[in-house]
């Protein structure tokens, strides 16, 4: 067996693999490929068969306020006949491996399995609250600012430069491409795909939403938004409840500083559904420990244990004094001891060091852990992409 980048024209042998686990709606071939979509796409191959696929999408993302490099896997798939062969297996190696000389920080993906990920360093680590309502309960928020919807053929940077604002202290949100972005080109009269800002009464645009009326009901999802103010969530929220006549029932995809247990009237009208969206993981623990927003005087030691990228293996020590950061390995002992997945978790946000040491048997407590519990804080994650 051979795990390499494909070529250009295997392109169509990946997307005939990656149709046969995901099952496209194709009417008619795709073109084998003599542009770039082929890049980022690595293969297995017995002989001259290609056998798996993956794709390793290079995305740069947020992390504390810094954009950093991360790893987006994709498009995991074997020919029925080759699976449980270990292709997968090696072809994920080789992509992280790739992705830490690349000087890529974090990695994520959506798992068809937990634990078949959680193999190769990845942790359940992306969540996501969908509020589900009936439109009626929204009413009761005022109706402040202005509210335009936006067309096709707009300049949508005032969007764009919104969203990279809202993203920019929440780790694992993207900076956005033009295929990102393919909501802002849906028609709404032929699409029924909505695109609104928010302004405050000032003029300051301060939110954008998609609303997506379901087709075949009378239901709205609203997916993608962003908000820069308090007043704006407001805002949005009266705006939706002008929705009531011509929709019964709303979804909304939360950030996870929007409680609306705390924003409703009657929290009994409220239904949040808290699921589990995506794993994530640490890929160069060095950097994401440097990039770390220490406070002044912290000082501590961690053992972290990968078997997929020899380099995050040891005991890394964290000094911050004089408003700088050193990190470096050291043979000192470790105040505590995580696998990169149970790492994962504190580093980039997701659990406390409490929590970690308390429900995982994947790491352990040396010695005083009482800085690393002030060390490492809660910061809010989003990821919205699919890949």
């Amino acid at each position: 067996m051979i795990c390499r980048p494909i070529k250009a024209d295997e392109f169509l042998q990946a997307e005939k693999i990656m149709n046969i686990a995901f099952r496209f709606h194709w009417d008619k071939y795709p073109e084998n490929e003599s542009g770039d979509r082929h890049k980022n796409i690595y293969g297995a191959f017995e002989e001259e068969q290609m056998t798996s696929c993956i794709v390793a999408n290079a995305y740069t993302c947020a992390y504390f306020g810094n954009d950093v490099g991360m790893l987006g896997v994709g498009g995991v798939a074997t020919l029925p006949e080759y699976r449980r062969t270990g292709h997968i297996r090696h072809l994920l190696t080789m992509i992280l491996q790739e992705s830490y000389k690349r000087g890529d920080v974090l990695g994520s993906l959506y798992p068809f399995s937990h634990p078949f990920y959680r193999k190769f360093g990845f942790e359940n680590g992306q969540y996501m609250d969908k509020l589900h309502l009936d439109t009626d309960e929204l009413r009761p928020f005022p109706c402040t600012g202005t509210v335009r919807m936006f067309t096709p053929g707009e300049d949508p940077a005032v969007i764009k430069e919104m969203y990279n604002t809202f993203i920019h202290n929440r780790n694992f949100g993207c900076r956005r491409g033009d295929w990102e972005w393919n909501a802002l080109k849906k028609d709404p009269y032929l699409d029924h795909v909505y695109t609104y800002l928010w302004y405050a009464d000032d003029g300051k645009a301060e939110a954008y939403f998609t609303v997506i009326h379901e087709e075949g009901s009378k239901n709205f999802v609203i997916r993608d938004w962003a908000f820069l103010s308090a007043r704006a969530v407001r805002g949005v929220f009266g705006f939706l409840g002008v929705l009531a006549p011509s929709g019964d029932k709303t979804e909304i995809w939360l950030p996870g500083d929007v409680n609306p247990f705390l924003l409703f009237n009657e929290p009994y009208a409220v239904r949040v559904e808290h699921t589990s969206r995506g794993m994530i993981r640490v890929v160069n623990v060095e950097k994401a420990l440097q990039l770390h927003p220490w406070e002044e005087g912290t000082a501590f030691a961690v053992a972290v244990t990968d078997e997929q990228i020899p380099e995050n293996n040891g005991v890394f020590s964290v000094v911050c004094k004089d408003g700088e950061t050193t990190v470096c390995k050291t043979d000192a002992a470790p105040d505590a001891k995580f696998s990169i997945q149970a790492f994962s978790l504190i580093c980039c946000g997701v659990s406390s060091v409490e929590d970690v040491l308390f429900n995982r048997t994947d790491c352990e407590a040396v010695g005083d852990t009482a800085a690393l519990n002030r060390a490492f804080i809660h910061n809010h994650n989003y990821l919205r992409e699919d890949f």
